[in-house]
């Protein structure tokens, strides 16, 4: 229950940080007594080096931006930003589309049926590579950041964004993978689709 409340609570601090915007360096641990003081205050609080957070940034925009190759790239819409809650674990959140999504514009104000499904289609074949793009941030995440103990949680989420005249029928809004930190090492991670 608790998690969940704090995952709750990540999760919509940074939904709500400006798009695109950066962390500032020195904000990157959060005590969970700040946020929950019912818990119990650890006499030895968990210290991440902000730039291990940044380089688990960047390396899974790479991988992300490598989806579709530079042919057919997906559309990063916000860079992933990561934190870690003391007590928690380490969160990771990303806003992306599947594809770079062909927009009405006034030479084409109005989406065929066929391109609405071929759009379908197109981001439907993404899911699966964005999952297993997910699932290697994980495993990173977890080799990376040996200073969390066993017990806590990593979480990736991406949010994935629709315009409207898309046909959403089977695709997610929003992608969450979280697992302790021993689970993930011995291949158990929790997937979500909302």
């Amino acid at each position: 229950m608790r998690n969940s409340a704090l995952l709750k609570l990540a999760l919509f601090l940074l939904a709500a940080y400006p798009l695109g915007a950066q962390l500032p360096k020195p904000v990157r641990t959060v005590s969970t007594a700040a946020v929950n003081p019912t818990l119990p205050n650890p006499a030895k609080t968990t210290k991440i080096a902000p730039q291990n957070l940044k380089e688990l940034e960047s390396r899974f925009d790479m991988q992300l931006a490598s989806i579709g190759g530079p042919n057919d790239p997906i559309d990063i819409l916000g860079t992933t930003r990561g934190l870690y809650l003391d007590g928690y674990g380490a969160v990771f959140t990303s806003e992306m589309s599947l594809i770079i999504t062909p927009r009405i514009n006034p030479f084409h104000q109005q989406m065929t049926k066929e391109e609405v499904a071929a759009v379908h289609r197109r981001k439907s074949a993404r899911l699966p590579l964005l999952k297993q793009a997910m699932a290697d941030m994980m495993k990173n995440s977890a080799l990376a950041l040996t200073q969390i103990p066993d017990s806590q949680q990593i979480v990736v989420a991406v949010r994935l964004l629709y315009l409207p005249y898309e046909d959403t029928t089977g695709l997610p809004a929003q992608v969450l993978m979280s697992a302790s930190r021993r689970d993930i090492l011995n291949g158990q991670i929790k997937t979500e689709e909302q």
